[in-house]
């Protein structure tokens, strides 16, 4: 809406301009000029901001990834600890819990980078 609201004060003011010019109306030209830049302001401002919620979005993702997997190494590791049968552990240690440590393990960067990224947000 904001967009759309900037975007057509820029082409009225385009088409103000280009009337004033021709009737010879230089303070008006001025006038509108400064309207433009004020417009033109507002328009880098508004795409500085999406820059920010998309990026924001971004970190907001990779930690909930994070937790995630956080969160189902605890659940292995408690299904682990409450097993009665060797073999079944062995099962959870072998197969399920490597693949849910070498996804924590390629996450380390994300973190690293996160937390630079959470030093920037604040």
């Amino acid at each position: 809406m904001e967009l759309n609201y900037i975007i057509d004060g820029l082409i009225d003011g385009i088409k103000d301009i280009r009337k004033h010019n021709h009737e010879y109306r230089q303070n008006s030209i001025y006038d509108d000029l400064d309207k433009q830049s004020e417009l033109i302001n507002k328009l880098i401002k508004f795409k500085k901001q999406q820059e920010s919620d998309e990026y924001n979005m971004k970190i907001a993702r990779q930690l909930t990834d994070i937790a995630e997997n956080i969160q189902a190494l605890v659940k292995l590791m408690a299904l682990v600890s409450i097993s009665n049968s060797d073999d079944a552990k062995a099962y959870f240690i072998n197969e399920t819990l490597t693949h849910v440590l070498d996804s924590l393990c390629n996450s380390i960067d994300d973190i690293t980078n996160l937390s630079d990224s959470l030093v920037d947000l604040d």
